[in-house]
């Protein structure tokens, strides 16, 4: 590597690991039989706290009847400490696997509960919540947010269709691509065209041509519309095979776009306001 590109690729790690945490995540809830994620609310955290609401789109959702702690879709609520029902979804520090496992998300040792559960998604075996963070604005026209990259375990062993090709990825391949990636190297997003087990699946994550994973299904609206030469995603995070799937790979997502657009926009996103 010469010298122009040893810098170039130092700017780009630098540029990864430096941008802001989220303010805001969407919860998302997991239908037990259809499987099915649906966004159920929004928490948020600022200077006075934080605070969650219902969105509009809960009401729609099959066989949701609201979560623990939360009984009304129409309340506000608020709390000076994070909620229980999203704490618990954190690792204890004094556990002894903790700083391999903030580690593992990026996150410094006196990583908070409201950064674990960020960058982890909150997730926790059998559950059936997950939590994603907001892109967030980190100057005028950009947003950014981290992912984790979801379905690589999906990947290898099965026919994918890339673009207009169809493509194998074998494990040993999967693996040798993961375990070659670097922080800061750039990550490309190709449509997968038809997945039957997850029809939302529309958005492949590849280095260096291979596959890797999907862009989680919450986001593939918004960056379809925004269009392949306004999104660059980079590697933040790249775990070893002792990680779980869900961990290999974090990654950060940077978008272009005009000043007016927003993320997870339109009716169903909206909060629930008082009364419904």
């Amino acid at each position: 590597m010469n010298a122009a590109s040893t810098h170039e690729s130092l700017t780009a790690a630098k540029r990864v690991v430096q941008q802001p945490r989220s303010r805001r995540l969407i919860v998302t809830w997991q239908h037990p039989i259809s499987r099915a994620i649906e966004p159920i609310g929004v928490l948020l955290r600022d200077a006075q706290g934080y605070e969650f609401s219902y969105v509009r789109n809960a009401h729609d959702v099959k066989d949701f009847q609201g979560l623990i702690g939360f009984p009304s879709f129409s309340e506000v609520y608020r709390s000076d400490d994070l909620f229980p029902l999203f704490s618990q979804r954190a690792m204890d520090p004094r556990r002894l696997d903790f700083s391999r496992y903030v580690k593992k998300l990026g996150l410094p040792e006196d990583a908070t509960p409201w950064e674990q559960i960020a960058a982890s998604g909150g997730r926790r075996a059998g559950d059936t919540l997950q939590l994603f963070p907001v892109p967030e604005k980190i100057r005028e026209g950009v947003w950014s947010c981290s992912f984790l990259v979801h379905g690589i375990r999906h990947i290898s062993n099965r026919s994918l269709s890339v673009g207009h090709q169809e493509m194998w990825v074998s494990s040993d391949k999967l693996d040798a691509v993961l375990n070659n990636l670097r922080i800061g190297d750039p990550l490309r997003l190709i449509k997968n065209e038809g997945n039957p087990a997850n029809p939302e699946a529309r958005l492949l994550v590849q280095s260096e041509g291979v596959p890797v994973g999907f862009l989680p299904n919450l986001l593939v609206e918004d960056i379809v519309r925004l269009g392949d030469e306004n999104v660059s995603a980079y590697v933040q995070v790249i775990n070893g095979s002792e990680a779980p799937w869900h961990m290999r790979l974090l990654a950060r997502l940077e978008c272009r776009a005009s000043s007016e657009f927003e993320f997870f926009k339109g009716a169903s996103w909206e909060l629930a306001p008082s009364g419904e």
